[in-house]
């Protein structure tokens, strides 16, 4: 059975939404305005769990951003650890 939902596209991106739909398999697509198209034996059953891994797609999105400098730091003080110099703020040596 084919059921369409509605989604706040508010609160979840485009982006998070194709993940999710990505891993639910090819019983969910999203569409456009926040139209999510399911195709399951139980569409609110598949919707719930659509929902819910989009859910996790938008906490692991905005986590990044808001973490995004801090990553880059790690990366840039572990690159330069294995070159063998240390990254201090007066340029190491």
């Amino acid at each position: 059975m084919k059921k369409e939902f509605r989604v706040d596209t508010a609160l979840y991106s485009e982006e998070a939404l194709g993940l999710a739909a990505n891993v639910a398999g090819a019983g969910a697509a999203p569409g456009k305005r926040g139209k999510v198209s399911i195709e399951a034996e139980d569409p609110e059953a598949a919707f719930r769990e659509f929902m819910n891994e989009a859910l996790s797609q938008q906490c692991r999105i905005d986590l990044v951003k808001r973490n995004f400098k801090a990553s880059q730091l790690i990366l840039t003080n572990a690159l330069v650890s294995a070159l063998g110099r240390k990254n201090d703020a007066g340029g190491g040596k």
